[in-house]
């Protein structure tokens, strides 16, 4: 008998199974879909991540800064150590400063930028300082931001001198007041002593006037016996950093202090019993002006970028110590208002600009300084449009507003930052040396 038997091949045809041109065509569509909704994730998270680390590294560098500016700002007017009352004004001149006028240094001050700044020399005015370092990579377009100054010794437990007496008492020089010198006109110190004293040295004389300490930064030019009846005393006279008529020049700001009535003038007499500290070797940078203030830096892509800048200023010469130091990508305002204490009741009643403390003259009754920093995201985001302006909150002491930041949105010369995120900074710090007066 013969047995019939199935094919193997054709068995296994009937046993294979394959996909329809459609059933395939419906697999790619949804493992398309299934890779854009991933990219599309992944493109989210990305973009977040980036978003996130641009904020946490403008909060990290904005409170480093702040950091920063309080620990600059904590030593400011410490002129002499701890101990020593405090400068209401410390009046210095600079023969390379344009005009060659005396100007006033003040342990915090502000000045609106830009300015028109110099390159290696200090710029000076008649009422505030302006002194500032001139980086080629300033930026000439900042908008509504200033420029702070804090000037003291570094350390508020400096003493002064290499070993020296703390004071040398200026005596009277009765000759030198007959025939219209003395120090008023020759800039000859009758001191005394001059032990310790020596040539090149930066001194500082504290002389009470008007209820005001006030201070002149005073070069030691030449030390010897004088023809006066006192058998020393110091010139500084021959030096850059003073007036070659003595110290008259300095009325016009002493006046502005509020250290002279208008129209009133510094005598001989009031020279008498004033106080010369010895500060060292002008070369040394132990009292120092910082200046913060908003600079333009070349970036990677062949443009620039705000930065917060911070230089140092040897005070007893106007040079550069150092050079600035950015310590902030991202800052594009950087505002300040002064706490006064008009009434000198020991706590802040009222909130002014630099120019209406100077004008008020409460120079010397400025108790703290209130920051607000206007920072801007490191990269663009072209699916935001920022606000034309950004708002800064207020103190609700006084008249003194911040200015809103009007973004730039390219015209004018200007940056386009239409496309960035901003954030707000505030932060109050106390001025020690003038909170707790000695």
């Amino acid at each position: 008998m013969r047995h019939l038997s199935t094919s193997p091949s054709l068995s296994a045809a009937h046993r294979q199974h394959g996909l329809s041109l459609i059933e395939l065509m419906v697999a790619l569509v949804i493992g398309l879909i299934f890779a854009i909704a991933v990219l599309l994730v992944q493109s989210s998270l990305t973009k977040q991540n980036v978003e996130m680390s641009d904020v946490m590294q403008r909060d990290t560098q904005t409170r480093a800064a702040l950091d920063l500016i309080s620990r600059d700002l904590s030593n400011a007017g410490f002129m002499l150590g701890g101990a020593q009352s405090r400068c209401s004004v410390l009046l210095a001149y600079d023969s390379g400063i344009g005009g060659s006028q005396p100007f006033a240094q003040y342990p915090v001050s502000a000045a609106s930028q830009p300015l028109t700044l110099p390159t290696s020399t200090p710029a000076g005015s008649t009422n505030y300082p302006s002194i500032t370092p001139d980086p080629s990579a300033y930026g000439t377009k900042q908008q509504f931001t200033d420029m702070l100054f804090f000037t003291g010794a570094t350390s508020a437990l400096q003493t002064p001198g290499n070993g020296n007496p703390t004071a040398y008492v200026v005596q009277n020089s009765t000759t030198q007041a007959a025939n219209g010198q003395g120090a008023l006109k020759s800039s000859e110190l009758p001191l005394a002593s001059t032990a310790g004293l020596s040539v090149g040295d930066a001194a500082l004389l504290r002389m009470p006037l008007n209820g005001k300490l006030v201070c002149f930064r005073v070069p030691i030019a030449a030390i010897g016996p004088s023809t006066s009846p006192s058998s020393t005393y110091i010139s500084s006279s021959s030096s850059s950093l003073f007036p070659s008529t003595g110290y008259a020049p300095f009325n016009n700001q002493l006046i502005a202090a509020g250290a002279l009535p208008p129209g009133g003038s510094l005598t001989n007499p009031n020279f008498v019993q004033s106080r010369l500290t010895d500060l060292g070797p002008q070369t040394s940078s132990n009292v120092q002006t910082v200046v913060y203030y908003i600079g333009q830096y070349a970036n990677a892509g062949g443009g620039s970028y705000p930065v917060l800048v911070r230089a140092v200023l040897n005070a007893q010469t106007d040079m550069l110590v150092s050079p600035p130091v950015p310590v902030a990508a991202g800052v594009v305002s950087l505002q300040a208002l002064f706490g006064v204490d008009e009434s000198n009741s020991g706590s802040v009643t009222n909130y002014l600009t630099w120019p209406a403390v100077v004008s008020g003259k409460y120079t010397a009754n400025v108790r703290s300084v209130l920051f607000a920093l206007v920072t801007k995201s490191l990269q663009n985001d072209p699916g935001y449009t920022a606000p034309a302006t950004i708002a800064l909150p207020s103190p609700s002491l006084g008249p003194a507003q911040f200015t809103p930041y009007t973004v730039p949105t390219g015209t004018g010369g200007l940056p386009d930052y239409s496309h960035n995120h901003f954030s707000v900074i505030e932060s109050e710090f106390a001025v020690r040396n003038q909170l707790w007066p000695h």
